[in-house]
């Protein structure tokens, strides 16, 4: 009778610690949407619903944000000039625990064409569209799941070709 017990007791451990996971992976979910409407919108105001005051951001070309307020400022600068009507699309997320309280999500976004920093049309100085790969670390506050930093990435497919761990070897 005590194995039985000892066994329904680890399937509901497990049952439990699976909807924990999920429930936490829903909420993250919903904290990426509302970045992705933000990009989408080319508005942060709900910046302060899915970050925290220090987040930190590294952008694709290696300018380092510090803190709610420049990252805001930062993101709604080069989204005014060169995002302007570009769309964001969610093509994947994955993500991992590392404890109760922090997660790491690798988000993949489409990302439409857009032009150079200056954001002035020259007719033919628009990039291609692209996927990025980001890397965005959450922190769990007072039941929250909030980003506490992000990275974003430019995939490149024609690299991805030769990459040592995917590449085909004979």
């Amino acid at each position: 009778m005590s194995n039985v017990k000892l066994v329904l007791s680890l399937i509901l451990l497990f049952s439990s610690l699976c909807c924990y996971a999920q429930g936490n992976e829903k909420s993250i979910q919903i904290q990426v949407n509302r970045m992705i409407s933000d990009w989408n919108t080319h508005e942060f105001k709900n910046m302060d619903l899915y970050t925290t005051e220090d987040v930190e951001w590294v952008n694709i070309v290696g300018m380092w944000w510090k803190g709610r307020n420049d990252v805001k400022k930062a993101h709604q600068s080069t989204f005014d000039i060169f995002f302007k009507g570009v769309p964001f699309t969610q093509k994947s997320l994955n993500i991992r625990f590392l404890t109760n309280d922090v997660a790491i999500a690798n988000l993949v976004c489409h990302i439409g064409s857009l032009f150079p920093p200056d954001g002035i049309d020259r007719v033919n100085n628009r990039t291609p569209e692209t996927d990025n790969l980001l890397m965005l670390v959450y922190r769990k506050k007072i039941g929250i799941w909030l980003l506490a930093a992000g990275q974003n990435t430019i995939i490149d497919p024609e690299a991805a070709k030769h990459n040592p761990i995917t590449m085909k070897t004979n």
